[in-house]
């Protein structure tokens, strides 16, 4: 790294103007031109801007605090929370001992990284702006550790479309960087997956979790291995293949059952569920769901997932005395501020069993079907279009009738091209 983009990075640091780090040791212009890499300074120069920086010589390469940096990056892949803590430790001591630029952008990088995993969004943009400025700095391998985790960051924005373009710029330095840890390009397919559920781009995600899968059970990842086997369930249920659906999910029970994972084997149950009624052996989906709540402990939004399927499991099959048990249950966890889509949904079965009386209309066209097609839901945009096209055949207003099924048919002509 050139002696002038290290000037900057410091200078930037330190919160100095290019006129309050030049005065009375070069010009500004100077200055300019050095932070840009197009003069060479002396070293009686470089001595006196590091004295001004309060830095030490900046030609120092700390090659222990680099291989501290990659351990914290590898607890913080795997997992193991007190063992990036005591390493954090570590590096917080000797950090300000080195004015290696490389070494600080790799320490920046990797605090965006855990403000990402403690869900503090705010924080890490702060960290994303400031490597950002600095990006023209970066190798090729900060690159790639950049982009994912920016991917990263627009995937938990729920901004999928930047997070895939992110993700494809990590995989492009994952190369030119010649990054030669597995399990980090593992990682990177497992975000390229998941974010391409989201996009419900199913194939591609299947590609890309099978790739994640064979790493991560090469080195015994056996927590990210059942991950990605419900994701693959998942992936497998939207283009309608029940069997290698099954297949997945088992495994992904299997491993959290054996590893006490158990937030994840409430949602294997509640996919299994899905399956299950999509299979229409409803007794069995049933079984599934009434399993995830009681895994789901304290978890409000988890359990609420397991109560509208409940809702909508049992009025299918006519039992409505069970609707009426699970119902004000759903409707208790959750309001239009709090959990919107499942509101709408089980406000929409709360309309059902009172025989759909004044207000549903204007409920579902103003307000609930309105939600799901401005928050990018179109799955449910076309279930409820389909119910609301149903309930204005049963009373024979067939234009609305044909514009809801319609808009539902559409919806799901496109899901099943991709």
């Amino acid at each position: 790294m050139t002696i002038g983009s290290k000037i900057r990075f410091h200078r930037l640091k330190r919160h100095l103007t290019q006129e309050e780090l030049s005065k009375g040791i070069i010009s500004v212009s100077y200055l300019s031109k050095l932070e840009n890499n197009q003069v060479t300074p002396s070293e009686d120069i470089i001595q006196l801007l590091c004295e001004r920086l309060g830095v030490n010589h900046i030609l120092d390469h700390p090659e222990h605090l680099n291989k501290l940096l990659e351990s914290w990056n590898h607890a913080l892949l795997w997992n193991k929370s007190d063992e990036a803590g005591a390493i954090y430790q570590l590096i917080q001591r000797e950090l300000d001992q080195t004015d290696e630029l490389m070494t600080h952008l790799f320490h920046r990088i990797l605090c965006f990284r855990v403000k990402l995993i403690q869900g503090n969004l705010s924080e890490a943009l702060k960290h994303m702006m400031h490597i950002q400025s600095n990006y023209r700095e970066l190798t090729d391998t900060l690159k790639f550790y950049y982009h994912k985790y920016k991917g990263n960051y627009y995937y938990l924005n729920e901004d999928f479309v930047k997070a895939n373009g992110e993700l494809k710029e990590a995989e492009t330095y994952y190369v030119l960087g010649n990054v030669v840890n597995e399990e980090e390009r593992a990682d990177l397919y497992y975000l390229f997956s998941l974010v391409l559920t989201r996009l419900s781009m199913y194939r591609l995600s299947i590609y890309y979790g099978e790739k994640s899968l064979s790493i991560f059970q090469g080195v015994y990842y056996q927590k990210r291995c059942a991950e990605v086997h419900l994701l693959l369930g998942i992936c497998y249920r939207r283009i309608r293949n029940s069997e290698e659906a099954v297949k997945h999910y088992e495994w992904a029970n299997f491993i959290s059952q054996s590893i006490q994972y158990t937030s994840l084997q409430s949602k294997v149950e509640q996919n299994l569920g899905y399956l299950k009624s999509f299979m229409n052996k409803s007794s069995e989906a049933i079984q599934h769901y009434l399993k995830s709540i009681e895994l789901k402990g304290e978890d409000d939004e988890g359990k609420l997932y397991s109560v509208l399927s409940l809702v909508k499991e049992h009025y299918k099959l006519n039992q409505f005395s069970e609707v009426r048990y699970w119902l004000p249950k759903g409707l208790q966890l959750c309001s239009k501020e709090k959990y919107p889509e499942k509101f709408y949904q089980l406000s929409y079965y709360q309309f059902a069993m009172n025989d759909f009386p004044d207000g549903f209309e204007s409920f579902m066209r103003e307000y609930a079907l309105p939600h799901f097609k401005q928050n990018s839901s179109p799955l449910l945009y076309a279930e409820y279009s389909k119910s609301l096209g149903h309930y204005y055949q049963g009373v024979r207003r067939y234009k609305l009738a044909a514009f809801h099924l319609n808009e539902a048919n559409v919806i799901y002509e496109e899901m099943l091209t991709l």
